[in-house]
């Protein structure tokens, strides 16, 4: 098996591989912000527990203070801690239960306070920050003490910034991963696909690569290679009864056939038993073409001929043909041209002389024998990007769609060609040599009539393709 299959963006991100790692990532990133959430919630949580407990044992503190030394001694006490503390950071304010002020630092409002939040702008601070408020008796007094969530505030976000970055990150690199896995997979899985289409194509000889892993890819592909082999012993083996019973029969057809002409020589005065040996005579000869078709088609499909390969211009070919066949189908009341392709630059191809006038030669006979009296069957060629084309076009009764793929086959006849000369092997020959070439031999309605267009690669792409194919 040759070349390094190609994984496409499309074919990647439709890959099973990555819908599955996209599924699990998707999961494991939603488990893990819902844990990351309940975190940050707890972690926020208990910030706002140790601001609070602070704040009332503060108050504890100042309450102690007043025990031990009076009121004098507390407002003593909350002026020298007014002084060494931020304003937007701690609350220490003492007056009348009405909200007189006494000590401390200046409030709005304290005598509409009680324990809980504030924002700021409800006590005369900074709208921005919330405050934990403690209300505290003080004998006929007030003793109210705060504490900003500032400081538990850039806490969180520093643990919900650090939280995200991490996700963001884990979820680049994740993802990375999960694509390089997914790739790696897909160019094995591809790899499988450019074998499997190379033995439909004909190249039984193609196997898998496989690694020294033992994972599924590689048990799958051992067993496609092994089934592979299996097809290829089956097909060799059914090919080589064709060519043994061709080879063995050649001998005494050939010796029949020259009995049947002795005896036909030796029959000139009697012509009826003249004509019936005639008749044997053809049927013999018919036998024999079969024969050699059979043998053609075996060498052909074995690729015994791409030793003589070499550049081939079509429009000469397609000329010949022309020239060849143009009294033949006029003498069967039809009439065969030649569409001259558009420019002057020739359409090169690369392949054998032989087999390509033989392949397109049987198209021809093909047409003349089935298209009718008074057809016209048209040679076209054209070049169209990295493939040139010639086509076999006639506007006879074609045959139907449903045909088409079938018509190739060894001895397949239509069953309105079963009375007209011909083994049934044609175009199953101009499919081999096609193939051989790897070009596609494409069947369509010519509206009416049937088109049969034969589509070979470039010269330049055709050296590369069937090279790496040899």
């Amino acid at each position: 098996m040759s070349g390094t299959p190609f994984v496409h963006r499309n074919d990647l991100l439709r890959s099973s591989h990555v819908r599955l790692a996209a599924i699990v990532l998707a999961i494991v990133f939603a488990v893990y912000l819902a844990a990351g959430a309940i975190a940050y919630h707890l972690v926020s949580r208990d910030l706002e527990s140790r601001i609070q407990s602070g704040t009332r044992l503060m108050a504890l503190e100042l309450q102690d203070i007043y025990e031990r030394s009076d009121e004098e001694g507390l407002i003593a006490a909350l002026n020298s801690r007014s002084k060494t503390v931020d304003p937007e950071d701690q609350i220490l304010w003492l007056g009348t239960r009405d909200g007189t002020y006494i000590a401390g630092q200046h409030l709005t409002s304290p005598g509409a306070l009680a324990t809980g939040d504030y924002r700021g702008g409800q006590i005369g601070r900074d709208d921005a920050d919330t405050y934990y408020l403690t209300l505290i008796p003080i004998g006929a007094l007030h003793m109210i003490v705060g504490q900003s969530y500032e400081e538990s505030d850039a806490i969180s976000e520093t643990v919900l910034a650090v939280f995200v970055t991490a996700t963001l990150l884990s979820a680049i690199f994740a993802g990375l991963i999960a694509l390089l896995l997914a790739r790696r997979a897909q160019m094995r899985i591809d790899t499988i696909d450019l074998t499997l289409r190379a033995v439909a194509d004909g190249d039984l000889d193609s196997r898998i690569a496989t690694s020294g892993d033992s994972d599924d890819l590689s048990r799958l592909s051992t067993k496609i290679n092994a089934a592979l082999e299996r097809l290829a012993t089956t097909v060799e083996a059914i090919r080589q009864v064709s060519v043994d019973i061709a080879h063995d029969l050649r001998t005494p057809i050939n010796r029949l056939t020259i009995q049947l002409e002795t005896l036909r020589d030796g029959l000139t005065d009697t012509p009826e038993l003249e004509e019936k040996a005639s008749a044997s005579l053809d049927e013999a000869k018919r036998i024999t073409r079969t024969f050699d078709a059979l043998l053609r088609i075996s060498q052909i499909e074995a690729g015994a001929r791409r030793a003589r390969f070499q550049a081939l211009s079509l429009d000469e070919i397609a000329s010949s043909l022309r020239d060849a066949y143009e009294a033949v189908a006029e003498d069967s009341g039809q009439s065969l041209t030649l569409v001259e392709p558009a420019g002057r630059d020739s359409k090169l191809v690369f392949g054998d002389r032989e087999l390509l006038t033989q392949l397109f030669a049987n198209l021809i006979e093909n047409a003349i024998r089935h298209a009718g009296k008074g057809a016209r069957i048209s040679i076209n060629i054209d070049r169209d990007g990295e493939t040139v084309t010639m086509a076999v076009t006639d506007d006879g009764p074609g045959i139907p769609a449903e045909e088409y793929d079938r018509v190739v086959g060894r001895f397949y006849r239509l069953e309105k060609s079963r009375t007209s000369g011909g083994s049934g092997l044609g175009l199953s020959l101009s499919n081999a040599i096609a193939r051989l070439h790897n070009a596609e031999m494409v069947f369509g309605d010519a509206r009416p009539g049937l088109r049969i267009t034969v589509r070979f690669p470039k010269f330049e792409f055709a050296l590369k393709e069937i090279g790496g194919h040899q």
